[in-house]
């Protein structure tokens, strides 16, 4: 995933350690909804807040559009080879953990006889063209996780023209279409709660993750032109304020959840949205001077993507067996076996598949001349 730099007063480029740290959690929060749904596994207060971790989506959807911008703000994408060299890059950051993801899961879904080998003929050219958030597949594909990829791919498509357009924005411009885009987020869930409607129709839809997307793009567009704003460096304020924003979210979802309010990730939307995103433009002015060069943050950031889509391999069986052997189901074994399962499987398709692959397609890509 793009990495999350900036640009210092000095004209010199600077890690945004707090959206490392962010992403970090993000993916943590995934893993702890995950483990709870399929392991059963208990967070004690928190299991209200957790049971709707798949917030997190939004998290990071916002932050993939803030992130991308902070990096590409300065350079033109106007131009048919700026345009083929992002695009190329964008996708030697996506495609080998993808298609590794994707292969491993599909050989252990017909092995299981999950899913039949002319389902999954059928489904190839979806599953290749990182189609499957334009089709609701959730009960049928085999690697329902890749959605995300999917939509991520979607706004990588239609980047540059968004850039453009952003760039071009006057503030009361950002303003406008800040509030039309979050309107319709908040909307739309209340449609489908009305109608009926099947969660996944919007959940996973790429148009309304584009949205998110759209709207990180905007907060850090709205973050340049405000970058000599003196708030930016009251790191005290931006403590006190970060912390309000995580506690009212964490509170807002475990109270909503206790006084019986429909288990729809998008309907929390209208407090999820708002508070991730000033989250996150208070991360990216807060610089950590200590943890700047933690190596181990930089590591972990690097893998969260892949810890996320271990998780929609075969993490939950295993971990069963693994506490099956050890003659065990207490709750704090379940949750670290668990948690070192994916973590173990990370680091092997990020060192042993994901690196090379990237290297390789980077070496027959980028110096093709």
């Amino acid at each position: 995933m793009e990495q999350t730099k900036n640009v210092n007063r000095g004209g010199q480029k600077q890690r945004m350690i707090g959206l490392d740290i962010l992403r970090i959690a993000l993916a943590l929060l995934i893993f702890m909804f995950h483990s709870k749904l399929h392991f059963q596994c208990d967070y004690w207060v928190f299991n209200s807040f957790v049971s709707m971790g798949a917030i997190a989506m939004t998290g990071f959807m916002v932050l993939s559009g803030f992130v991308l911008f902070n990096s590409y703000k300065d350079k033109d994408l106007g131009k048919i080879k700026d345009i083929k060299i992002f695009y190329l890059k964008r996708l030697i950051t996506i495609i080998p953990l993808y298609y590794a993801v994707a292969t491993m899961h599909v050989f252990y879904q017909i092995i299981s006889s999950a899913i039949s080998l002319k389902d999954v003929i059928v489904l190839l050219p979806v599953e290749a063209f990182g189609l499957q958030s334009t089709l609701s597949l959730f009960s049928v594909s085999h690697n329902v996780g890749t959605w995300f990829i999917s939509c991520i791919l979607i706004c990588y498509a239609i980047y540059p023209f968004l850039q453009n357009l952003v760039l071009q924005m006057t503030k009361k411009a950002m303003v406008i279409v800040l509030i039309v885009l979050c309107l319709i987020l908040f909307y739309i869930p209340i449609v489908r709660l009305y109608f009926h409607l099947e969660s996944t129709a919007i959940y996973a839809n790429p148009f309304y993750r584009l949205i998110e997307f759209f709207i990180g793009m905007i907060f850090a567009c709205g973050c340049c032109k405000n970058e000599n704003n003196k708030m930016q460096d009251n790191y005290i304020f931006n403590i006190i304020i970060l912390i309000v924003a995580i506690t009212f979210l964490i509170l807002f979802i475990s109270f909503g959840r206790e006084m019986g309010i429909p288990r729809d990730y998008m309907l929390f939307n209208i407090i999820v949205l708002p508070s991730l995103s000033i989250i996150i433009v208070l991360l990216s002015r807060m610089r950590f001077s200590k943890l700047k060069h933690s190596k181990l943050i930089l590591y972990l950031s690097g893998i969260s993507f892949t810890f996320f889509l271990c998780q929609i391999l075969p993490l939950w069986t295993i971990s069963c067996k693994i506490c099956n052997i050890i003659g065990s189901e207490n709750n704090m074994l379940k949750i670290t076996v668990s948690f070192v399962s994916c973590l173990i499987g990370a680091i092997i398709i990020h060192e042993f598949i994901e690196k090379p692959s990237s290297a390789i397609m980077k070496k027959w890509l980028l110096n093709k001349k």
